[in-house]
């Protein structure tokens, strides 16, 4: 199911909020509420990224500026301080992204998003860039267990991050534990972790798969993480609803934090912006 499709069905019993903004008060479920509204509306984004993500037992950082259309689908990717550029379009370049690294100036590689290249020591694909990801993960934990609500969610007040005044809300899943699977054929370790609302990174990690990112023998038996954390804090733009610092937890403390700047929401992108001609790229 798509992130859009998911995210119109958790808006049904919402519906009464529309696309207003609030004026009173608001309880820890309508926020949610509005933030996957506000996540339902992005057309196009563009932001700075820091991200923090454990790897091997060490925190690996990172900052990268980004640009994505959601529909169709492009990407557009800079590693702020690697100087690498990333560039895919849905239906172009036989579903290669297009990628430029300072350290070959002369060329540009065409590689597999899903491949071992792109994900080395990396926990998401570059799908999962921008807001939509922890929205689909929340999203899932509701369609999931639509009664248990106020089990897992709980709003913290409001605070000002990087002067933005903020919802803090705090997800909590006491159910988070690793469970057997049995692959079935034809099943990636990706897929697994989608249907599962799990980290597929992790599940490579905990079942020795880290460099194998093909389909995954038959019958193999692999311990899952489920939900995707055990904890989870999200601070939220009090005027656009959108989860602008997201840390993540599991069973040995932060597992990945996200925290975005310089957000633009829906302004259009210029005609060739997903091109390698563009101006500024280094394709």
């Amino acid at each position: 199911m798509s992130f859009l499709k998911l995210l119109a069905i958790i808006s049904i019993p919402f519906l009464f909020l529309g696309n207003t903004r609030p004026t009173k008060n608001l309880s820890c479920q309508e926020i949610v509420a509005h933030m996957l509204d506000s996540l339902k509306s992005i057309k196009t984004q563009r932001c700075d990224l820091k991200s923090t993500e454990r790897v091997n037992g060490h925190f690996a950082y990172s900052g990268s500026r980004i640009k994505i259309n959601t529909n169709p689908k492009k990407i557009y990717f800079y590693s702020i301080l690697k100087g690498n550029e990333v560039l895919w379009v849905h239906g172009k370049n036989k579903g290669n992204a297009i990628v430029h690294s300072p350290t070959l100036p002369l060329f540009s590689l065409d590689l597999d998003p899903y491949g071992s290249i792109m994900r080395k020591d990396q926990h998401h694909t570059i799908f999962d860039l921008g807001f939509q990801n922890i929205g689909l993960i929340i999203a899932n934990t509701i369609v999931k267990a639509p009664k248990d609500f106020d089990k897992h969610f709980a709003y913290a007040g409001t605070l000002t991050w990087n002067n933005i005044e903020c919802y803090q809300l705090l997800i909590n899943f006491p159910e988070y534990k690793y469970i057997e699977h049995t692959v079935t054929k034809g099943e990636t370790v990706n897929g697994i972790a989608k249907k599962l609302n799990s980290s597929d990174f992790k599940i490579r990690y905990k079942n020795g798969l880290s460099s194998y990112f093909g389909e995954i023998k038959e019958g193999k038996k692999l311990l899952i993480p489920t939900p995707y954390a055990s904890k989870v804090i999200l601070f939220i733009d009090k005027k656009t609803f959108m989860p602008i610092n997201i840390k993540i937890y599991d069973e040995d403390g932060l597992y990945e934090a996200y925290e975005f700047y310089n957000v633009i929401i829906n302004k259009p992108f210029e005609a060739d912006e997903f091109s390698k001609t563009f101006k500024g790229y280094k394709f």
